[in-house]
Formats: structure tokens, C-alpha cells, sequence
């Protein structure tokens, strides 16, 4: 502990050195050769030159330089293993919330070279397909076989309205895909086998093509890390590390050392010229049910799973800020309907995520639903309206929220053969999925196909596109497509049947606290029993605005005396909330 006083009083002093010895426009002194003068000589004054404008500002980029030099110093000896320089002074750039259409590509594939000259070829392609040029597509298709997957991304994303890739940087094993500078990274072999050979290149020509990078870090799910540092993985009750059933180890999300880890490697990522940080596997292992009883995850404290992973997002949102990156979390697509972290208990409930990244992925891929989910016997085989179904619940999700992440989330563009009733996904399955989302005004999306092969039709829009107005004009419905009758019935259904979830949904976020556990012990702790409700009929009094006639009867328990609030001709006023009616409750004696 004195070591460590010593060297942190050090640096300082250095900081202090540094700073008195840079120009700073006032007369300076000689220390070792003052000038002598005596009471008798007529002291002397000279006039200092005027600095420029280009001057003043060398110097004070010189000051700046030198202040940063010691401030590394002093970040080397605090992050220790997990070491990463901030930005380079003048490379500071503001984070922006980018809507991004991007295509996913592994390691491999962003690792190709590439040749513009092909890149050209099939941005042509693309432009003749555009206007059903038959001839010119004739004659570029015996030329596509000589592209890699990496031109064509290329090229798709210069011609269509994608404009971003998702790109594999610590990928599904925990291995880098590139050659890291990270201490811990070298310790662990994580960059063994860097796949990307020449990150400056690719994103040079990324940005000459105009194409938004995002760096995929799967976080938790990290064999390498767990073999390499075994103390950090999830533990076996009884002593040893536990394994999945397909026999990988994870790392312990509750652990910090696993947090910084991540976000060291989410800060050279940035540094290489990554624009967005996308965690996935931001989670703990699934069929929780089997593992639970058997596992300990030390550093846990009695901490809550989604609580853990809320901490985590926010704890690696508000560091990045100094990256100029912004972040997002992959969660899993059943998250938009469910509120607990039940049953699954695998750490993702939306409410906990939401607030604490720029941008909430939610994996929404048809195949990847049971029988009957949004009123689908094959949910496969309906992927307009398993991705409306499911986005309409994000945003009813979302609008609970007071500072919520951009909804944005991964398609499906592959063909799920293992599913029961499957059905093939082309290019114009997947345009079915974007078009459904922006209907509801979710423009952004990302695309997964796990061999990185895409259809370029699947990013034209199509003719009617072109003539419609996004997202859909929904009238008096909100985007659950509910009336203001419909939200008050619903309201009265779940106050009567205790279902408060569902009445902190249709709360107005003025009315109650972000707090489910406060709004909860509020809303059953004020004595009020629902005993008969009726929904007679609304007024659209303005775009955001309605009211709503109802009868209501309420059973008031306190003291063990009940007595009676009953309505006779009531009026309940609703708000349009981030694009979803609420319910203003206003019970009075009448």
C-alpha cells in the first residue's frame, strides 16, 4: 500500500514538473543565472512579442501532450493488465446514436482482401438488378464467382441502404480476431489466431465506402478465458469448474476482473476505429434450472442475475464514453414479452438493459419461437408477423422507460431446417422482417446469416416502400395498435387480476416511480380492491391526448371496515406516451 502512495505521489509531482514548465505566454525566469540588480539601477522592462493565433495554439498542444504523457503514466500504473491508452489528443469525437442497416461477418471474412475493381463489379451488378437490367446482369454473373464474401459486402453496402457490419472482434470461443496490445489479452493467448491481419486496412476501407464498423465482443459465454483463468469461471458447488451441457465453460458475470477484461479489449477496439460496441452473450448460461442448484458464482453478495448485468452495461457505458463509442447489448427475443427473469433466469429482463445502453438488440429470429407464439402454429413460417408481434412489445417495453436504448433488432436470413413446418428464407423473407419493424418506426436493424452470403435484393425497397409514409399512420391506435378503450380495459383487467407488471406498462412515467418494486408496494398497500369495472367510450381530444367514460367500483379495506368508491359517470384522462395510450388513474368518490 506505501509502494503504491509513493508511485501515485510521483506521478502527480510529474504532472506538476510538467505543467510549470511548459510556455504559457508570461515572462519566464532563469533559476540558475538570475539577473543581479541593485537599488541604484533603473529597473529595466521589456515588451514580450504578441504570440499568434497558430502559436498559442502549438503551445497549448504542447501543455496538453505533456499533461497526457503523465496521465498515461499514471492510467499504466492504476489499470495495470488491463492497460489501453485513451484517444489521441485532436482524434476526440462526439458518440452519436447511428440508425444502422448492417450485415453480420465473422472474423474470416472481414480478414479477406479486398479488390475495389471487383468491390465496382458488384456494385454494377446491384444497380442493374435495380432496374431489371436482364442484359448487364446476364453478363456480370459469370464474373460474381471470382468475389469474396468480403467485396460483396462491400458492394452491398455501397449500393443498398445497409450501411453498417457487424464484426466478429472477440468472437463466440473468446478468441480476438485481430492481433491485440493488451497485456491480459497476450497472457491468455486470446489473440493466437488473429484472423484480421490488417485492422488499419479494413477500416480504411470502410470508411472509403462510407460503412458504419460495430465490434461483436461476446462477453460471458468465454471458453479460452475460463481455461486460461479458472478462478474467474462459473464454480461447482462441491469444488471444480462447471461446464454447459455441450461441455464449454463460462466465466462468471458477477466478476469484475471478467468486466474489465471485456472492456479493455471494447476500448482497442474503439481505438482501432470501431463506432459501436455490441456485447453479446451479455448474459449467464441458459437452462439456469439444471445448473442452479449445483453452481456458485462467487462475488455474487445475493445480487439478482439482471441485476449483475444492468451494472455491468452501465459500469461499461459510462467508461466507453471516453472512447467516443457508443454501446449495445445483444438479449435474447423473448425478453420483449416477458418481465422477470423467468424462466429462463439467465440474467436479461429489458427493463434493466434498456436503461443502461445506447441500443437494445433483441434476437427475434422467427425460427427461434415455440408453437403459437404471436398466434403462429410455425412462427418460422410467418416472419412479417413474428418481428411485428415482437417489436410491438419492445416498444410497449421501451416506452416504460424514461431514458431507454434504440431499439434495433437481428433478422433472420438463413433457413432453419430443424424447425417442424420451416419455410425457406430468401431475400424476400427478409424484407418482410425489416418492412415490418419500420412500420412501427424501427428503421435500424441488423442481418444474421452465420455464412455471411446475403442477397442484395433483400435491401431494395421495394415499389411500395417507395410510396409509403413510415412508420404507418396508425389513426387512434398506438403502436400496439390499441384504441384508448382497449388500454383502459386492459388496465382494468390487470388491476383486477393483480397483474401490476402490465399497470406499470400503462402507468404514465410522471405518474409512479421508474421503480417496479416502489410502484408495486404503492399499488398494494393503498387498500383499494377493484370489485367491477365497465368501458363505455373514448374522445380523441388531441394527437396525444384522450378521454375515456367509465363506471368503476372500488372496495376500500383499511381498518377491516370496507367501504365502497363507486363511480357514476367518470372520466379517466389517457396520454400518448412514446407512442403507447396510458392510463391517468383518477379514483374519487362521486
Amino acid at each position: 500500500m506505501k509502494k503504491r502512495f509513493l508511485t501515485l505521489l510521483f506521478l502527480l509531482s510529474v504532472v506538476v514538473i510538467l505543467s510549470s514548465c511548459s510556455f504559457n505566454g508570461d515572462k519566464t525566469t532563469d533559476i540558475e543565472n538570475p539577473t543581479e540588480t541593485t537599488g541604484t539601477e533603473e529597473p529595466t522592462t521589456t515588451t514580450e512579442p504578441e504570440l499568434s493565433e497558430e502559436e498559442k495554439a502549438r503551445i497549448e498542444l504542447e501543455k496538453a501532450i505533456k499533461e497526457r504523457e503523465a496521465l498515461e503514466l499514471f492510467r499504466k500504473e492504476e489499470l495495470g493488465e488491463f492497460y489501453v491508452p485513451l484517444p489521441a489528443i485532436g482524434e476526440e469525437e462526439e458518440a452519436i446514436r447511428f440508425t444502422a442497416k448492417g450485415l453480420f461477418m465473422t472474423g474470416s471474412t472481414a480478414g479477406r482482401p479486398v479488390d475495389r475493381e471487383k468491390v465496382q463489379i458488384y456494385i454494377d451488378y446491384i444497380d442493374a438488378l435495380k432496374i431489371n437490367d436482364t442484359a448487364t446482369i446476364n453478363r456480370l454473373s459469370s464474373k460474381l464467382g471470382d468475389l469474396n464474401t468480403l467485396e460483396k459486402i462491400i458492394g452491398i453496402a455501397a449500393s443498398t441502404e445497409i450501411n453498417a457490419v457487424v464484426i466478429d472482434v472477440k468472437d463466440d470461443s473468446g478468441l480476438l480476431t485481430y492481433e491485440s496490445s493488451i497485456e491480459l489479452v497476450k497472457e491468455v493467448e486470446a489473440d493466437r489466431y488473429a484472423r484480421i491481419k490488417d485492422v488499419k486496412e479494413l477500416m480504411s476501407v470502410l470508411e472509403e465506402y462510407d460503412i458504419y464498423p460495430i465490434a461483436r465482443i461476446v462477453t460471458f459465454k468465454d471458453m479460452n478465458f475460463a481455461y486460461a483463468r479458472p478462478e474467474h469461471s462459473i464454480q461447482l458447488s462441491n469444488g471444480g469448474v462447471w461446464h454447459d451441457y455441450s461441455g464449454t465453460p463460462w466465466v462468471n458475470p458477477f466478476d469484475k476482473y471478467i468486466w474489465d477484461y471485456n472492456i479493455a479489449i471494447a476500448k482497442e477496439a474503439a481505438l482501432m476505429g470501431f463506432k459501436e460496441i455490441q456485447f453479446d452473450y451479455v448474459r449467464f448460461p441458459d437452462n439456469a434450472v439444471a445448473y442452479n442448484a449445483i453452481t456458485t458464482f462467487p462475488g455474487r453478495d445475493g445480487k439478482a442475475k439482471d441485476v449483475a448485468i444492468g451494472e455491468f452495461l452501465e459500469y461499461s457505458q459510462e467508461i466507453l464514453r471516453e472512447y467516443n463509442v457508443t454501446t449495445a447489448a445483444d438479449v435474447f427475443g423473448i425478453i420483449t414479452r416477458t418481465w422477470a427473469d423467468r424462466p429462463e433466469d439467465i440474467g436479461q429482463t429489458w427493463l434493466e438493459i434498456s436503461p443502461h445502453t445506447d441500443v437494445i438488440c433483441p434476437m427475434v429470429y422467427p425460427s427461434h419461437y415455440g408453437a403459437n407464439w404471436y398466434g403462429f402454429e410455425v412462427p418460422d413460417a410467418h416472419p412479417y408477423g413474428v418481428i411485428r408481434g415482437s417489436m410491438m412489445e419492445a416498444i410497449e417495453k421501451n416506452a416504460a422507460i424514461a431514458n431507454p436504448a434504440d431499439i434495433r433488432p437481428w433478422l433472420q436470413d438463413f433457413t432453419a431446417t430443424w424447425v417442424q413446418g420451416y419455410i425457406y428464407y430468401g431475400y424476400n423473407e427478409v424484407r418482410q422482417q425489416i418492412i415490418a419493424a419500420k412500420e412501427l418506426g424501427i428503421d435500424g436493424y441488423m442481418i444474421w446469416n452465420p455464412s455471411n452470403v446475403y442477397d442484395p435484393r433483400a435491401y431494395l425497397p421495394t415499389e411500395k416502400e417507395k410510396t409509403t409514409s413510415y412508420p404507418l399512420d396508425t389513426g387512434e391506435k398506438d403502436l400496439t395498435a390499441r384504441t384508448p378503450s382497449d388500454t383502459m380495459l386492459q388496465y382494468f383487467r390487470s388491476e383486477r387480476n393483480e397483474i401490476y407488471s402490465r399497470m406499470f406498462l400503462l402507468t404514465p412515467l410522471a405518474d409512479r416511480s421508474d421503480n417496479f418494486d416502489d410502484f408495486y408496494h404503492q399499488m398494494t398497500s393503498d387498500n383499494l380492491e377493484l370489485i367491477d369495472y365497465e368501458v363505455y367510450s373514448h374522445t380523441i381530444v388531441s394527437e396525444s391526448e384522450a378521454v375515456v367514460s367509465i363506471f368503476y367500483k372500488y372496495r376500500n379495506t383499511e381498518n377491516n371496515e370496507p367501504s365502497y368508491i363507486e363511480s357514476t359517470e367518470a372520466e379517466w384522462r389517457m396520454i400518448k406516451e412514446n407512442g403507447i395510450w396510458k392510463v391517468v388513474r383518477d379514483i374519487s368518490d362521486n
